[in-house]
This record gives structure tokens, sequence and C-alpha cells, in this order.
């Protein structure tokens, strides 16, 4: 290997410095976390859980009730990614329907629930409809389907740090 422009690559090495080097950390972090919506978004339409893309949106940077969170500090650096859909309310104890989904819920007792029945067969839930129907109580298992892309992250998530690298170095040393 022959090295001509011994200032040029002094100069490319300089930007690994601090800055640099967090900049690679970070792209890494948000390749993964991409990554990981993608994985659940595809589990999602694997298992064919639902009908509107409202929830499937929710797990799309950038979308209404997706989160995308950093915390960064001296030894680390956190991305929280997910989906906060119908979490917003007042009781800090209520989760969000892309959490019961995935855990599973029980209904305890008959209440109703107001909508209408669409021309296609399904129920969309309308408040300040007169119309509805009455939900009895009765358990729902849990999807799971985040749990799944997360194992299947963690399956391929070093292959997938090492390309980003190996990337991520190409474009600072080129």
């Amino acid at each position: 290997m022959n090295m001509h422009d011994f200032d040029g690559l002094a100069k490319k090495f300089k930007k690994f410095s601090d800055d640099g080097v967090n900049q690679i950390l970070r792209n890494i972090t948000e390749a993964v976390g991409e990554t990981l919506l993608n994985l659940i978004i595809d589990e999602i339409d694997e298992q064919d859980l639902i009908d509107t893309g409202t929830m499937w949106n929710s797990f799309t940077r950038g979308e209404d009730g997706n989160v995308w969170e950093w915390d960064v500090d001296r030894n680390s650096i956190t991305l929280e990614v997910g989906s906060n859909l119908g979490t917003s309310s007042s009781d800090p104890g209520k989760r969000g329907y892309p959490r019961l989904l995935n855990d599973g819920y029980t209904i305890h007792k008959a209440h109703f629930v107001p909508g209408y029945w669409a021309s296609n067969g399904t129920f969309v839930y309308d408040p300040r409809a007169k119309t509805g129907f009455m939900a009895k109580p009765r358990s729902f298992i849990g999807r799971h389907y985040f749990d799944i892309a997360i194992q299947q992250l963690e399956g391929g998530m070093n292959a997938l740090i090492m390309k980003r690298l190996e990337k991520e170095l190409e474009g600072m040393l080129s």
C-alpha cells in the first residue's frame, strides 16, 4: 500500500477523535433502531394483526405515536424505539393498544363500545356513535410481535453492527 498524502491521512484520523467516533456510534445505533422498527412492522404484517395503518405507522420513525428517544451520557448511547399509541391519557397506568396486543389483556366486566359496522364487516370505533356493541368479559392472548422482533434482531445484531461499522469507516477514510 503506497501512501503519498500523509497530511490528508492525518486529517482523516483527526476526524475520528471525539466527534467522529461519537457520530459513528450514533449512526450505528440509528441503523439498529431502524432495523428493529422494520422487524416489528414485518412481524405485525406476518401475523396479520391490524387492518388499518395507525398502529403500523406508529412503528415508523417520525410518524404519530412513534417513540424515537436518545439518551446520551459519558459512557453510553441509548436509543429507545417503539410506539406510545394510545398512552397519551392522564392515567399513567393505561397501556396503549400496541402493548395490549403484544402482551395480551382481559376484559373484566361487560361494557358498551360505541361505533358502527362498516360494509366490509369491520367494526369502526366512534365515541360519538349511538350504535355499537357490548364487549363481554374474556381474555385475549398476547401475540408477542415486539418480543419476536427483538429476538430476530438479537440473532443478527453483531453482523449488523459490524457491517455498519465497516460502512462508517469506509466513509470516513475515503
